[in-house]
């Protein structure tokens, strides 16, 4: 089970079932300890390696309580039968969830307001807003590639403030897609956008989608936001866009090869390049991180475990 702050009917729920042992753990040794008699593993975006799931000879369900599963070794669960729980599919309980779309929204804002920095400026106490000139959502055109659940909700919501949307999802059928976005082929997409925004999920076919052909098409100056997986994206494209000034700023909630603990960033580019480029934010995959949306998540997913196991008994 992952750390506090789970949702206390979840652990409520999984009590009912047998025993709960929350991490995080200290030491492998203790870690080894808990998963010996584990028949369930709870995780939010924690990876579930092969070598996890070998420290627990007893399980029979991974729950995680995220539409996408690639932090989870899925050949292996698969080998060992072992069932994976998630939210994938669930679009009657995802349609309640918000979360992701406003924090799409508000990274678009904090880069084309400068806010962190901004907020940096007058801690260290200055109040020169010259410095700060920002730049209105009003009047831009916003390009989203991926034109689902989130992107949808995206889209309403920028349409209010008065952006022009468009999007490119040659998936989604016309009547999903709302009345205020108009779709476009990617590379038009691409090249007229003032902001463009990824909402798709990852698979062989998206993986790399953005890289330096797709950021060449893009316009000089535009910004650019990735709030669906890491992976999506060329990270050493991004660092040259950025560099060489032909996008103005980019915010990421997801980074290629991320883990719990932040190791990822040891030698990543992109993190030196934001410790000195203010026009590039990174935030440690909080787009679906609320109190609200986590408490429904985990609710549900609790359900659906108890669900699954009540109808597989051993």
């Amino acid at each position: 089970m992952e750390p506090a702050g789970y949702s206390p009917r979840a652990l409520a729920s999984y009590a009912t079932i047998g025993e709960v042992v929350q991490g995080p753990f200290a030491t492998e040794e203790a870690l080894r300890s808990a998963l010996a008699e584990a028949e369930v593993i709870v995780i939010r975006l924690g990876k579930v390696p092969a070598s996890l799931m070998e420290m627990a000879p007893k399980l029979r369900v991974i729950a995680s309580p995220t539409t996408g599963i690639d932090h989870i070794d899925i050949p292996t669960a698969e080998r060992r039968g072992i069932a994976i729980v998630c939210l994938k599919g669930k679009r009657d309980l995802l349609d309640k969830i918000y979360a992701t779309s406003e924090l799409t929204v508000t990274l678009i804002l904090s880069l084309l307001r400068r806010i962190p920095a901004a907020h940096a400026h007058v801690t260290e106490g200055g109040w020169d807003r010259q410095r700060f000139i920002g730049t209105e959502v009003s009047g831009k055109t916003v390009g989203l590639i991926g034109c689902g659940r989130l992107g949808a909700r995206v889209a309403t919501i920028l349409d209010a403030m008065g952006a022009k949307v468009i999007a490119c999802d040659p998936y989604q059928p016309a009547e999903k897609i709302p009345a205020c976005v108009t779709r476009l082929p990617l590379e038009e997409v691409l090249s007229v956008s003032d902001i463009v925004s990824v909402h798709v999920a990852l698979s062989p076919e998206t993986t790399r989608m953005i890289a330096e052909p797709q950021f060449a098409l893009m316009k000089q100056g535009a910004f650019f936001i990735n709030t669906s997986r890491g992976q999506v994206v060329d990270e050493t494209a991004l660092l040259h866009a950025l560099e060489s000034g032909h996008l103005t700023g980019a915010a990421l909630d997801v980074m290629e090869g991320e883990d719990g603990d932040g190791r990822h960033l040891a030698t990543n580019p992109l993190r030196e390049y934001a410790k000195t480029h203010d026009r590039l934010i990174l935030v440690p995959h909080i787009g679906g991180a609320t109190h609200e949306s986590m408490g429904l998540t985990e609710d549900a997913i609790a359900a659906d475990v108890l669900t699954y196991l009540s109808s597989h008994v051993k």
